[in-house]
């Protein structure tokens, strides 16, 4: 871009690599080399002030802060330009006040306890279906195994009779949603709609970490349907993660959807409607537990 005389206004948005550029020099390849950084852009000109005025005045509209896609161009008189692409609300669900978790649960009753790393405001709910999707197994498998992983997940989701009626929390590696099977279970939204709650697990043998996208369309859907989210990393000391609580219940995958038998050991399904699992989440003390009571 620079070679054809692009403008690009290097005073302001990058810095010369000054180190890089002689070793460029010594190879006898005679160009700068600049690292952008942006440091004069928001130091010494209006932009932070303009975009902080344009927040201010979405989030006073839309009533949520938001997120927003832009561009930002010179124009002849070398005053900055904004062109607003997209925006997006931010939403919580459900309320920002406090709900009370019991205290001194059992541990060997606890499927999930943690602080932090959950989305969905206070919540209180009883559990009737865990959907899992066991994080080595799903890694081991071939590209075309994991689309079908996905759209097996997709049939399940439609067994659910409603969020209401059947609340069920999704449990699988890495990224929901992503395009690349080789980070998660790419799945799309509409094979997830029915779970109440959807957790993301971090996977230490692989590349499946938990990275919910909060600028997505995919993320903007979980917000408007009210699914509640959790990454969960089990090896982080403060985190219980006892999946041996649910290992010994039968496996109703066959049941639900017949003829998957190849996936029988990587999916797996829970009826826990009658166990009495509840979900818990407190925003303001930024805690969360998924026990049996």
């Amino acid at each position: 871009m620079l070679a054809e005389g692009f403008n690009a206004r290097l005073d302001l948005i990058a810095t010369r690599d000054s180190e890089a550029s002689e070793r460029m020099r010594a190879l006898g390849k005679f160009r700068d080399i600049w690292i952008l950084t942006f440091d004069e852009l928001l130091s010494s000109t209006e932009f932070p002030g303009l975009m902080s005025k344009m927040l201010k005045r979405l989030e006073s509209v839309y009533d949520y802060p938001v997120d927003i896609e832009f561009t930002a161009n010179f124009n002849l008189d070398g005053e900055i330009q904004v062109n607003l692409l997209q925006c997006r609300p931010f939403q919580t669900k459900e309320n920002h006040t406090s709900t009370e978790i019991p205290a001194n649960i059992k541990k060997n009753k606890i499927l999930v306890r943690q602080e932090g790393n959950f989305m969905g405001g206070s919540v209180s709910k009883n559990i009737a279906r865990v959907i899992y999707v066991d994080p080595k197994g799903y890694t081991g498998l071939r590209l075309s195994q994991k689309y079908s992983v996905a759209r097996l997940v997709g049939k399940l989701n439609k067994t659910i009779a409603g969020r209401d009626d059947m609340p069920t929390i999704l449990f699988g590696p890495g990224r929901w949603g992503t395009t690349t099977p080789a980070m998660g279970v790419p799945v799309t939204f509409s094979e997830i709609n029915n779970v109440a709650a959807i957790a993301e697990i971090a996977y230490k043998e692989g590349s499946l970490i938990p990275d919910l996208s909060f600028g997505t369309h995919f993320f903007q859907d979980m917000v408007e349907m009210d699914i509640f989210y959790m990454a969960i990393y089990p090896e982080q000391e403060d985190v219980i993660f006892n999946l041996s609580l649910l290992e010994s219940l039968p496996n109703m995958l066959e049941e639900l959807v017949p003829g998957n038998q190849e996936f029988v050991d990587i999916v797996r399904v829970y009826d826990v409607s009658k166990k009495k699992l509840v979900l818990a989440s407190d925003i303001v003390g930024q805690k969360m537990v998924c026990f049996f009571s």
